[in-house]
């Protein structure tokens, strides 16, 4: 029996690895059809194969197989990179990227691949101020250091420093797993998850090497190491600004000393990482440009879909300038219930009140990328939780919005899409958590529910 679900476990991993190796080598994101089956079937796969039998070695060793399938690999699902490179070449010229928009520069600049990387990074993208904190910026440098000829050059540098990247959440993840008295084993469904793995290495968006430096700091704080924690948590969202939305709900955790000790540790080595781009005019840009994201930006909504319908029946118009003026305080809304209305006394209640304030902000968001889920999977995975699982499968079919005729949301595809997510959540909230199933062939078994007391 062991050398047939050995045997098993071999087959699936070789089916897995060759839906990778199609992605990485043939699709592209105008195929809605066969770059939606492919991927859906390899997380069928790796459901079978994780739910059923599975070794922190074979994960790892899988995991980093198949990230090696996209090392050389060019991105087609996302035009950002041609950003990247474009953001660290005009660095190299001493000019600050937070200040001039590419339409600005392209006229009047010249540096290899210019022309290339302009077109490439669509009129979306040449038309505003770049959004990427410092952290970022400084890789992006790198990046455009070794923008001299051939453009894998410098995808491929940054593409190595997100694979250290992840290697570290590999084992920061199952530190912060036996930690909470989980089995080190759940990590296979963040390292091997087809999601982490296109939009990270594949697509080099930057959650995956953000959530390096969160896990690392919330293990320093976790051992009350509070101006360290704060250090990683400053490189954290020095990489994405996400974590700024996290950092008051380690206040009961820490304790008003440490919590103190731990937000001046972040801005005081925010503001070494930010100082060599501020100045009064890119604090201004930069603001406009995160606005955008609540007034003007719209792609893949859940909530904001059904309020914009009900917009256009009411008012005849997209009302989606109104809803971003109260967006923020929504936000600062959930930032407080998470926080301070919540336990938050132990790693499991912060963990849990994280995922759902990060769950609740990007189901009210008018903006939902695939890669923005990244760092919803581990917090599920660490807090029992299998709707962030399900929503990195249906987030993917996002991508039926580029289809060969052009860009154009499919309702066919977001609609299931988000209505598993809510179901599985609804089912979580009202029976309870299906994390503990994962590994079981009793995947729907009943549990207390976990709407209580914290």
């Amino acid at each position: 029996m062991e050398k047939k679900n050995k045997l098993i476990q071999v087959v699936l991993s070789l089916f897995i690895f060759i839906g990778f190796f199609i992605i990485a080598n043939h699709l592209k994101r105008t195929e809605t059809i066969p770059l939606l089956l492919t991927y859906s079937s390899i997380f069928i796969l790796l459901f079978i194969g994780l739910k059923n039998s599975s070794s922190l070695i074979s994960i790892f060793i899988l995991g980093i197989l198949i990230r090696g399938l996209f090392l050389f690999y060019i991105p087609e699902l996302s035009q950002d990179f041609y950003r990247f490179i474009w953001d660290g070449n005009i660095q190299l010229l001493g000019i600050n990227p937070y200040l001039y928009t590419p339409d600005h520069l392209i006229k009047i600049l010249g540096f290899p691949n210019a022309e290339i990387l302009y077109e490439g990074m669509g009129s979306l993208s040449t038309a505003n101020f770049s959004n990427y904190p410092p952290v970022s910026q400084y890789l992006y440098k790198i990046m455009g250091y070794l923008n001299r000829g051939d453009l894998i050059v410098p995808v491929l540098s940054l593409r190595i420093i997100y694979f250290i990247g992840e290697i570290f959440v590999f084992f920061l993840g199952i530190k912060l797993l036996k930690k909470v008295n989980l089995n080190p084993e759940y990590m296979g469904w963040y390292f091997l998850n087809p999601l982490v793995i296109i939009e990270g290495v594949g697509n080099l968006h930057g959650e995956a090497f953000m959530l390096c430096f969160t896990l690392a700091a919330i293990l320093f704080f976790a051992s009350k190491k509070s101006i360290l924690g704060g250090v990683f948590m400053s490189l954290a969202i020095g990489v994405k600004l996400l974590p700024l939305l996290i950092i008051p709900i380690f206040f009961r955790y820490l304790g008003i000393r440490k919590f103190l000790s731990f937000s001046f540790s972040i801005l005081f080595f925010s503001l070494l990482i930010w100082g060599v781009f501020l100045e009064t005019e890119m604090i201004l840009n930069y603001k406009n440009t995160i606005q955008l994201w609540f007034n003007r930006f719209e792609f893949n909504g859940s909530i904001y879909n059904i309020i914009r319908a009900i917009g256009y029946e009411v008012e005849g118009y997209n009302i989606i300038r109104k809803l971003g003026k109260i967006t923020p305080f929504i936000t600062i809304g959930l930032v407080i219930i998470f926080s301070f209305l919540r336990s938050n006394r132990d790693l499991k209640s912060v963990f849990k009140n994280m995922l759902f304030l990060l769950s609740c902000y990007f189901f009210l968001a008018t903006t939902v990328h695939p890669w923005y889920i990244i760092n919803l999977v581990f917090l599920g995975i660490i807090s029992g939780y299998t709707y962030p699982i399900l929503w990195s499968l249906t987030v993917f079919w996002s991508y039926s919005a580029y289809g060969p005729e052009g860009f154009q949301e499919q309702v066919s595809w977001s609609l299931p899409a988000y209505l598993f997510v809510y179901v599985c959540l609804i089912w979580e909230l009202m029976v309870g958590p299906l994390g503990k199933h994962l590994h079981k062939s009793d995947f729907f078994s009943i549990e207390s529910s976990p709407v209580s007391s914290r």
